[in-house]
């Protein structure tokens, strides 16, 4: 919490002082989201879990082709897992929900009143909100259960951060079309065994007033 407000203080600090103009714009898609496990047991191995992301942001002109983007985003990451031994097919779904505030730098190239490209990175800051959920399926008998979040032992750590990188294209002055790679620098789990962390590609449009 006292890094989210120092790089917070710092960030206002910044926009105060260059007095930038900016514009609000509303951003909705969905997210590939998977886990990096490390080490991985032989019978689960995660792949990609379908979720949604959407948000509003603030597009603050900082130059002719720089513009910095906070945004606050509510995001579903999580995994999936299928196997099958001797016939019996078995599933895992872990279910996450998080509020993310991503700070991104873009530049873009070519005329900025007209359609373009361009190139994006920035950290973000994520909270867990609701509950963790992990779904078991065992030849179609399925049970659910919930847990809340904690400290990594009794159940998923609350906050995590790390990286949102990737690349777009304003269609126009209102319209844009947005991919991300989602890389989470935070460990999930405070079992010094253990690692994991969320991963994910954010597909998104995006609509700027």
């Amino acid at each position: 919490m006292k890094n989210l407000i120092s790089f917070y203080s710092a960030f206002l600090l910044i926009f105060f002082s260059f007095n930038l103009s900016g514009q609000v714009g509303l951003r909705a898609g969905v997210n590939l989201a998977n886990l990096s496990i490390d080490p991985v047991e032989d019978e689960f191995s995660p792949g990609i879990k379908l979720g949604f992301g959407f948000g509003v942001f603030y597009k603050l002109n900082a130059g002719d082709n720089l513009t910095i983007q906070p945004e606050l985003n509510f995001m579903q990451h999580g995994t999936k897992s299928e196997t099958e031994d001797l016939g019996i097919k078995s599933e895992s779904t872990f279910s996450f929900n998080y509020l993310q505030v991503p700070v991104m730098i873009k530049y873009g190239f070519g005329d900025m009143d007209a359609t373009n490209f361009y190139i994006q990175g920035g950290p973000y800051l994520g909270v867990g909100i609701g509950k963790a959920k992990i779904k078991y399926c065992l030849d179609g008998d399925c049970e659910e259960e919930e847990q809340e979040y904690g400290d990594g032992e009794d159940g998923p750590k609350r906050t995590d951060f790390g990286l949102q990188l990737g690349a777009g294209v304003n269609l126009n002055s209102m319209f844009s079309i947005d991919a991300r790679y989602i890389l989470g620098l935070a460990n999930l789990s405070s079992d010094g065994d253990v690692t994991i962390k969320h991963t994910g590609i954010n597909l998104s449009v995006g609509y700027t007033f």
